[in-house]
């Protein structure tokens, strides 16, 4: 891809808030480049129970405007990726305890479907409702104590893949025409007059230097925000501390609910305080977490042995016929989340909102915003509201945006109709289960892969030891997806790994259909595999 001689923004960071970014400057007509150092949407992004919460949490702080805002914002991603986001049930117990009693959750109940998402559209069967603990008991397998008065049901969302859904803004804002780099890393900032005028970047799958001159930088990096290069502006700042973000994920189907739980209050244990976790299906697997760990940047996204065993005694004996070990840890998600407080017990304070720093303001150097990130499911509302700043810093009259707030794949009015015309077109080459899995990641661009499987007959087959992921996939991500290794296919593009090591089988069919489309030899199969590898192993 050819480089402009001029940007009017380039974004640094391409998880979910700059893919985001990037989606709603390109809508606009704003032209824009977008540089992610690994692969697109590889950092904190990556780590999610994959739940889009529509607010309920926020009201027991009577926090509506926060409330309302996730509810909105639910709705909204909704409808630009209806075959990736899709209603989720959750239900919790009831306690004793008046904060978690049944007249306390009545209440927050109420306000959440009567004032903050009235117009959600929900049915009667998607009410939120208090429910006993017989009831509680069959709708997930918890192990009722004597402090459980029964339980509460509401719907909140989940992403099918949350990897996708960020690829999907990022794959958008390059056909709304933004230039788009994955394994572009910034190492230094082109500063004169007081003003960041370029990013100086190298191509760390080739090595090349680039430049990307440009009107405003936008540092949208996570927890890299305060460091090199962007340290040179805004070194002088006091920043955030920032924890590590902990969900784990195990081989079983627990529930079809995602199931609340209220765990810890052991004062002798290192990390322990009463809070909740979340226990969500995935497939045949649960996501289960968050839990917060001081920030090892010596570790990298690996958790200490004494760390992952404090995750399974919180989980240990929560579930009737349900107990794990390490051994059943079959994949551990970390990202870096900054907060305001931190204890050692494990009580923590989540920075509350994201915010927009100006350098101008703050340090008296022009042309970089730095995007202080909290929330997955805001980050589309927080680019947005950045529109007004960035207009100013670009010397434009606001523009509204020009293309239909869709994402691609998301031309889809009705998910469950899409899918039975799907299974009708294509049944004489597909199963009705893989055109549903088919049509839940790509959407409508079920059909290229379709056309990609007509053009090379071998492509139609299913890669051993994968369940139904077809080596059409695989091919496709390297052909429209910018996926340029081998954990780029396993576990952002197809899934195929997402959930857990694929089997060795796998790999190799995978490596063997990318070596022949990127010429590798043997050295670099065997790089591929080892990197994938590493990718699981998550205990320091």
């Amino acid at each position: 891809m050819k480089i402009r001689d001029h940007y009017d923004v380039v974004v640094v960071g391409a998880g979910i808030h700059g893919a985001a970014l990037a989606w709603e400057l390109t809508r606009r007509g704003i032209s824009t480049a977008l540089l992610e150092q690994d692969d697109f949407g590889s950092g904190a992004s990556a780590n999610s129970l994959k739940i889009i919460h529509g607010g309920l949490r926020y009201l027991q702080h009577l926090d509506m405007v926060r409330s309302r805002q996730s509810a909105l914002e639910q709705q909204y991603l909704r409808r630009l990726a209806p075959h990736l986001i899709r209603e989720l049930p959750c239900v919790m117990p009831t306690y004793r305890n008046l904060r978690k009693s049944r007249a306390a959750l009545y209440c927050g109940l109420s306000i959440y479907d009567n004032l903050v998402r009235p117009g959600s559209g929900a049915t009667r069967d998607e009410k939120s409702a208090l429910i006993t603990r017989e009831q509680l008991q069959s709708l997930a397998p918890i192990v009722l104590t004597p402090d459980m008065t029964g339980g509460a049901v509401w719907h909140d969302a989940q992403v099918y893949n949350t990897e996708r859904l960020t690829l999907s803004y990022v794959i958008t804002a390059m056909e709304q025409g933004a230039d788009v780099f994955n394994y572009m890393k910034v190492n230094a900032l082109g500063i004169s007059d007081d003003r960041v005028e370029e990013a100086i970047a190298e191509n760390r799958l080739t090595g090349a230097s680039h430049r990307f001159r440009c009107s405003v930088l936008i540092n949208a990096t996570g927890a890299d925000i305060f460091q090199a290069p962007f340290n040179a502006v805004l070194g002088r700042m006091e920043t955030p501390k920032f924890v590590r973000a902990v969900n784990i994920i195990l081989p079983a189907h627990i529930s079809d609910y995602a199931v609340g739980l209220s765990v810890g209050g052991d004062r002798n244990r290192k990390h322990a305080e009463d809070r909740l976790l979340f226990f969500t299906p995935c497939g045949e697997s649960t996501i289960v977490g968050t839990w917060y760990f001081p920030d090892r940047r010596d570790i990298g996204e690996a958790l200490t042995r004494d760390e992952i065993h404090q995750c399974l005694r919180d989980v240990s004996g929560r579930f009737a016929n349900f107990e794990f070990g390490e051994s059943d840890v079959s994949h551990v998600h970390v990202g870096r989340l900054p907060v305001t407080a931190w204890r050692e017990s494990g009580a923590v304070k989540l920075l509350e909102r994201s915010s927009i720093i100006d350098s101008k303001v703050e340090q008296g150097i022009d042309g970089l915003l730095s995007i202080v990130s909290i929330k997955y499911t805001t980050a589309r509302l927080v680019a947005e509201q950045s529109m007004s700043l960035i207009y100013e810093k670009i010397d434009r009259p606001s523009i509204l945006p020009t293309v239909p707030a869709r994402l691609c794949g998301g031309e889809i009015e009705d998910f469950d109709a899409f899918v039975d015309d799907k299974i009708g077109q294509y049944r004489d080459r597909l199963s009705a289960s893989t055109i549903h899995r088919l049509a839940s990641h790509y959407g409508t661009r079920i059909d290229e892969i379709v056309a990609l499987m007509e053009r090379r007959r071998e492509l139609r087959e299913v890669v051993p030891g994968s369940g139904d992921v077809l080596g059409a996939e695989i091919v496709y991500a390297m052909m429209a997806e910018k996926a340029f290794t081998l954990a780029d296919v396993v576990l952002r593009r197809t899934g195929l790994g997402h959930l857990g090591p694929p089997t060795p089988t796998a790999l190799v069919h995978c490596v063997e259909l990318m070596a022949t489309y990127f010429n590798w030899d043997g050295d670099r199969k065997a790089r591929e595999l080892k990197g994938v590898e590493k990718c699981y192993e998550r205990v320091a």
